[in-house]
């Protein structure tokens, strides 16, 4: 009866479904911050009150340093993507199982009588 726990499956599938939908957002975000030019971020680190006494040099480095710093998040995220998309692929073959094992319980009984 342990296989058949459908209700707990089904719970657990729906959990790593919004973990991926969040860890695709995550990635879209970092995606378009990436492709963010230096006068783009400039802009939006002035508009924001950062960088307002820096030089073009001293922003083009911080930019640089932060676009090194967004690759390697990119790289862990579709890491955790990617194992995330495995877990939900092996719930749902573990639900189908579970429903296999449920209706060849029901069958079963309907045998007996």
């Amino acid at each position: 009866m342990l296989g058949t726990d459908i209700r707990g499956i089904m719970a657990e599938e729906e959990e790593v479904q919004r973990r991926r939908q969040a860890l695709k957002s995550l990635l879209s975000m970092r995606t378009k911050q990436l492709r963010e030019s230096l006068d783009q971020r400039i802009k939006r680190a002035r508009t924001g009150g950062d960088w307002v006494s820096l030089s073009k040099e001293e922003c083009a480095t911080l930019h640089r340093q932060e676009r090194a710093h967004l690759k390697s998040q990119l790289e862990q995220l579709q890491h955790e993507d990617d194992r995330t998309k495995g877990k939900l692929t092996a719930l749902k073959r573990a639900k189908a199982r579970a429903q296999r094992i449920r209706a060849a319980e029901a069958a079963s009984g309907r045998k007996r009588r």
